[in-house]
């Protein structure tokens, strides 16, 4: 399975408004306005993000920026690799 790209289907104008969830291989992750921030986060499939146990969440903050998304997209593909490796 080849890595995540957003491209053409998530902008800044739509995590501005709503947060945004997907999943890859045997990963879930979800992008989201946190304050003034990006919020990337990661989680184990099968569950959705309400039902999954805190200690298996993981995110990370990000500038709300277009170069702040591109990190947070290379930032979930590393996080794929360990999910995959799992």
């Amino acid at each position: 399975m080849g890595e995540i790209s957003l491209k053409g289907i998530f902008s800044l104008a739509l995590v501005k408004k709503e947060r945004f969830c997907g999943s890859h291989g045997n990963m879930r992750y979800m992008l989201c306005k946190a304050e003034e921030q990006l919020q990337a986060s990661v989680y184990p499939e099968p569950y959705c993000w309400e039902a999954t146990p805190e200690d298996q969440k993981e995110s990370k903050l990000f500038e709300l920026s277009d170069e702040g998304i591109r990190q947070a997209v290379d930032w979930i593909n590393e996080k794929y690799e360990e999910y995959r490796l799992k």
